[in-house]
Formats: C-alpha cells, sequence, structure tokens
C-alpha cells in the first residue's frame, strides 16, 4: 500500500469521513449501493477470518511499514517478529516467523482477536475494538494518513468501507488521555463499521450495551459508555488527545457530559482516560452532523514485554 497526501487539516478529514454515509445521488445510485454493500459484506466476511486466525499459522515476511507510526521501535518486543497470517489480496508481504499471541488470555475477556496476526497483516494496526451486542468488531489502525483509510480496508484492499483508524496524537503506548477513534457510518450494507453507534442515540440500548473492549498492542482495555453526544463539525474538539492540566482535562470531560443526550450516571475522575468514537450523522445537522461515543478506562491489563 501506498502513502497519499495527509490531509491539511480536520476539517477535510470531517469531509472525508463523511463519504460513505452521504445520501446517494445521481444516476448511478443503485450501483454505488451495490458496491457499498458488497465492500461491507467482504470486509465483515475478511475480518472474521483475521481475527481467528490460529496461533500456528506462519508466513516468511514482515509487513511494511505505512506511516510514521509503523516502526518496530514502537511496537513491543513480544509482538516482533510477528506470526503472520497466509497473504490477503492487496497485503503487505511478509518476510520472518515466531510464535503469535492471543489477545485475551482470560475466558470471556477482551476481545479475543489475534493481534499478531493482524501486526503481520499491517504495520500500522494498533488495537483491536470490540462493542459486545453490536456489529463493532474491527482492527484499528493509527496513522498520519487518514486519507487513505477512508477507502481502503485493512488488507489494503480498496473499499467504501475503509477501516476503523486513529491519528497520530493518539499515543496508545502512553497513552493519551483521550484515544479517538474515526469509522464510517454505512448509508448501505447494514451495521457494518461504526453504523452500530446509531443505536447509542436511544437511551434504551444503552442499557446493557455499556461496556467497549479495546485491546491494544500494549494493555488490555475495558471502557464504560459515560457520554454519547449527537454535534456538528468544528463545534469542538473531541478527537483532542493531550491536556495541559487535570482541568483542562475535566473541562473537557464536562463539556462532554453536559451536551450528552442523556446522564449515564457514569463518573469520570481526574485521573482517567477516556475512548471517543467518532462517525457521521446526517439525521443530525446533516453534512455536518457527528455522533460521538465516550467512554472511560477501567483499570487495563498491561502486557508484558517478556514474552516466552
Amino acid at each position: 500500500m501506498n502513502k497519499r497526501s495527509r490531509p491539511r487539516n480536520l476539517r477535510r478529514l470531517s469531509l472525508g469521513l463523511l463519504a460513505a454515509g452521504l445520501a446517494l445521488a445521481g444516476t448511478g445510485v443503485l450501483e454505488q449501493r451495490l458496491r457499498m454493500e458488497r465492500d461491507a459484506a467482504e470486509y465483515d466476511q475478511w475480518r472474521v477470518t483475521l481475527k481467528h486466525t490460529p496461533d500456528a499459522v506462519t508466513a516468511e515476511a514482515t509487513p511494511t511499514p505505512l506511516n510514521a507510526s509503523s516502526t518496530a521501535a514502537l511496537f513491543p518486543a513480544y509482538l516482533l517478529p510477528v506470526t503472520a497470517m497466509p497473504e490477503a489480496s492487496g497485503a503487505p508481504a511478509a518476510t520472518g516467523k515466531v510464535e503469535a499471541s492471543s489477545a485475551a488470555s482470560e475466558a470471556g475477556t477482551g476481545t479475543r482477536a489475534n493481534l499478531a496476526a493482524c501486526l503481520a497483516q499491517n504495520a500500522d494496526f494498533v488495537a483491536w475494538l470490540q462493542i459486545p451486542g453490536t456489529n463493532v468488531d474491527h482492527p484499528v489502525v493509527r496513522t498520519d494518513d487518514p486519507d487513505y483509510y477512508l477507502t481502503h480496508a485493512f488488507s489494503g484492499k480498496k473499499s467504501s468501507a475503509g477501516t476503523l483508524f486513529s491519528l497520530l496524537s493518539s499515543d496508545y503506548r502512553a497513552p493519551s488521555r483521550n484515544l479517538a477513534i474515526y469509522g464510517h457510518h454505512l448509508s448501505s450494507g447494514g451495521e457494518k463499521m461504526f453504523t452500530s453507534l446509531m443505536r447509542y442515540k436511544n437511551p434504551e440500548f444503552y442499557s446493557g450495551h455499556e461496556t467497549i473492549y479495546l485491546d491494544t498492542l500494549y494493555r488490555q482495555e475495558t471502557y464504560r459508555i459515560f457520554a454519547v453526544v449527537s454535534m456538528h463539525a468544528g463545534d469542538w474538539d473531541a478527537s483532542c488527545a493531550n491536556f495541559a492540566t487535570d482541568e483542562a482535562f475535566l473541562a473537557f470531560v464536562r463539556r462532554a457530559r453536559e451536551q450528552s443526550l442523556y446522564d449515564t450516571g457514569v463518573d469520570v475522575q481526574a485521573s482517567d482516560h477516556v475512548l471517543t468514537l467518532i462517525t457521521c450523522d446526517r439525521s443530525y445537522g446533516g453534512k455536518d452532523g457527528r455522533l460521538v461515543v465516550m467512554a472511560v478506562r477501567e483499570t487495563p491489563r498491561e502486557r508484558k514485554e517478556d514474552h516466552a
């Protein structure tokens, strides 16, 4: 996969994020909808295969870095080199082999995705995101080239479904006080990518679906949703990663809670970390509408770097 030009600002990114969610118009409407449905179905089948790649699967190559975040120095020693899955169409080729690692070591916890297989498939991989009770169950990349991932699947294949991604400002190793993940709200193809987030506009759905799992290369994390916000692009920067003071962080959280569609009763302290999921929502504000789902991190389980 080749790099594409970096967007000049978040406004451009916001417009790009709308691409898959826009109401289709013109003579090619049916064709575009069918293509979107096909891309979504293909991606769904592919990501299930990737997630459950057996640890025993090996290949003879390492993934090709796609951006500044994809260097060996940024990844834990226990995941490099990694066991790769068989090369997929459009995927980077691989060069070395070692034992792979599954994300969840305890039954019933985490996403249970094979992180090593994901990293072997794409060197921009940083985490697997899952929201139980929804169709959100996808790999996440960290990139300085969001334009590329708006129109390409994790495997490198061109796709209207795109890939869930974070900007480089979201530091997963440290981690940042706020990790922001962007994803498409597809207007066709079923509840793929971040389309399921629309359900959280209903407080009745929230009850029983408060938990988010995020298995990163550095730790296994569980989050609890504390705010669901409808906003317009440019209203405020929900993706802000770091804050100069605890007071600034709490002001950020307070704004989210004040603008939340309903009170979840979930508290956020000055020492906490949050996860922010962002997608477009034309039902609120037309092309500038956004839906933001924010969650507070519960006690994370750090990954050991002395992997045997």
